[in-house]
């Protein structure tokens, strides 16, 4: 099972960073993993401290929210439009 667990979350973990995040995978101490942009760079944050299948969940949620963030916003997905045009 933690095999599975572990290819799922290379194979997210690839997935993200094909559609433009860096993946940062940081000691959180006690801070929520979650996604933010920097300049026009998008980041997610995975806590190193948890095991593979935490991990995956929050970069599961992590990239829900900046799903959610997009659907919510039209006028940041026409910038990530205009981003992803000019890469």
């Amino acid at each position: 099972m933690e095999a599975n667990v572990v290819e799922r979350l290379r194979r997210l973990s690839s997935e993200v960073k094909k559609i433009g995040f860096q993946l940062r995978s940081e000691y959180l101490d006690g801070e929520q993993p979650t996604w933010c942009m920097i300049g026009k760079q998008k980041i997610i944050f995975v806590d190193l401290s948890q095991t593979a299948a935490e991990q995956l969940r929050q970069l599961e949620e992590a990239l829900a929210e900046y799903r959610q963030a997009i659907a919510l916003s039209p006028e940041k997905h026409n910038a990530e439009k205009k981003i992803r045009q000019a890469a």
